[in-house]
């Protein structure tokens, strides 16, 4: 292909996940898609990633953070070194995920084919179960609460392979257009991690632009490994970056209604940790929750190009 094809940059942030960012990295430059530039951005590891993409993916660019500030952040300082070649889209891609060949060139494609489209999103599947739907996203409705999501877990049926209309997508894999990230801005880093993506889905709806899930393109997610490495801080993020959440956007008919459906699901949450052997992360969750309603919800952080 020419010139005229987009030029796509891939920011990927990267945290002691070593052998899953070399697959990572392995399956994404075995893409058919032509104009293709890598930015890894690492959150001061110590299992030695850093040099192990600069011996294996030596065409990698490198961005190495003095400390760890987080996905959101991570996210940022990689879209804003990409800036400088000016892409048409930038991919924001998990360090745990695999990308078929094909994946890219039909996001693009999907891009192409609508300019208000602002974010598109593969069809994400569990790496150890191919045959189940990680989620396809979430849809608001005017009288419920809460968002109501579709496909979470759900066995793939042909009916998912089309192309979809989303409030909120999940940020594990998402094609974005760089106009609609100056218009609406970065990531919000206030997060640090989990519910950035909804946030930025929800300032992009706000803008007028649209979300959508690509069926057709798919790719492969281990799932939360990162997480997994400290997961009680990690349980008390996703506990109180949803309250801000939440409080932030309305939803529903009410405020109140919110509050009680989340109440309701946080008490859901904290009884099958209890049932199911966690109990070590039912203080974390309810501290965060308390937390998310305590204090003040913070501003728009480092959504800033320069």
């Amino acid at each position: 292909m020419n010139n005229e094809t987009p030029l796509v940059v891939v920011v990927i942030a990267n945290w002691n996940l070593r052998k899953d960012l070399l697959e990572c990295l392995g399956s994404l430059y075995e893409t058919d898609y032509p104009r293709m530039h890598v930015i890894v951005v690492d959150n001061n590891s110590s299992d030695d990633s850093v040099a192990s993409v600069e011996r294996q993916f030596p065409q990698t660019q490198l961005v190495k953070r003095k400390e760890n500030g987080g996905y959101a952040a991570a996210l940022n300082d990689g879209i804003r070194a990409g800036a400088v070649l000016d892409p048409d889209f930038y991919l924001i891609l998990n360090n745990d995920t695999l990308i078929p060949p094909d994946a890219l060139g039909k996001l693009v494609n999907v891009m192409l084919s609508d300019e208000r489209i602002a974010i598109a999103a593969p069809k994400i599947i569990y790496h150890d179960h191919p045959e189940r739907i990680f989620s396809l996203g979430d849809h608001i409705y005017p009288w419920l609460p809460l968002p109501v999501r579709v496909g979470r877990k759900a066995f793939d049926r042909p009916s998912y392979s089309k192309t979809q209309e989303f409030d909120y997508l999940f940020g594990c894999a998402l094609l974005m257009r760089t106009k609609s990230l100056k218009e609406v801005g970065l990531f919000d880093s206030s997060f640090f991690m989990y519910y950035e993506d909804s946030d930025i889905c929800r300032r992009m709806r706000d803008a007028r632009w649209k979300n959508v899930r690509v069926g057709s393109a798919i790719i492969r997610h281990k799932a939360s490994l990162s997480s997994k490495l400290v997961a009680e801080k990690m349980v008390y993020l996703r506990a109180r970056n949803r309250s801000w959440f939440y409080r932030r956007y309305r939803h529903g008919p009410c405020r109140t209604a919110t509050f009680l459906a989340l109440l309701f699901g946080s008490i859901k949450t904290v009884l099958t940790y209890f049932f199911t052997g966690k109990r070590t992360q039912i203080r974390p969750y309810v501290n965060g929750a308390l937390d998310g309603l305590r204090q003040a919800v913070p501003p728009l952080a480092d959504t800033h190009w320069n």
